[in-house]
């Protein structure tokens, strides 16, 4: 289940929040993290339980929403996204599953929407709140049936760099992306696209 919480992520209040304010600090953020390279650490916590499967790996960031997610630990996998089509990719299963970035989808996936500020407040209630030195904006589905339940994306105001994505699904689990090591990363189109390897069985995912 967990190879599948990115891809249900995959993957963004308080008396002082505001809504006006909230799309400035996200749509620095997509700017910022285009052309950059970073560490990730990435838990899931199912409901009930108290320990956490813990992955890590590196993305690459493009114009959102391309992005190249490689896992290394504790075992390979990459997820692309060229802004229409994505592909899961597993080696030691022999097999990637394609699938389209379609408008349902995107609603699903928040970091697919951090560049469209028009289709991420259609999607989603945006609030803002300063906390210490960290910017928090929290997304709420507008859609009650919403795979998701909420959102919450921490941005440090002095880069514009995402820190930590953390939200919660409709079924009570909790996923937390935390990112680190940002730095100037060459990509060319091809960076986001996947051509599966002679022996890969290729799943429509549509």
């Amino acid at each position: 289940m967990h190879r599948l919480t990115l891809i249900a992520a995959l993957v963004f209040t308080a008396a002082t929040a505001t809504t006006h304010a909230a799309p400035i600090a996200l749509d620095s953020a997509a700017k910022a993290m285009s052309g950059m390279e970073a560490s990730f650490t990435h838990r899931f916590t199912a409901k009930g339980f108290k320990n956490s499967q813990v992955e890590s790996g590196s993305v690459v960031f493009g114009d959102l929403p391309r992005m190249r997610w490689s896992y290394s630990k504790p075992e390979q996998k990459l997820f692309v996204f060229d802004g229409t089509s994505s592909w899961f990719y597993v080696p030691s299963d022999k097999q990637v599953t394609v699938g389209r970035v379609n408008d349902a989808r995107k609603r699903e996936l928040p970091f697919l929407l951090l560049g469209d500020p028009v289709a991420r407040d259609r999607a989603f209630i945006v609030k803002q709140q300063n906390r210490g030195a960290a910017i928090v904006t929290t997304l709420q589905p507008r859609d009650k049936a919403s795979i998701m339940k909420s959102v919450t994306v921490t941005i440090a105001p002095s880069t514009s760099l995402i820190q930590r994505i953390e939200y919660t699904d409709r079924d009570g689990n909790r996923t937390s992306f935390d990112f680190s090591g940002y730095h100037r990363r060459a990509a060319s189109a091809d960076t986001f696209r996947f051509s599966a390897p002679a022996g890969v069985q290729v799943i429509n995912a549509d």
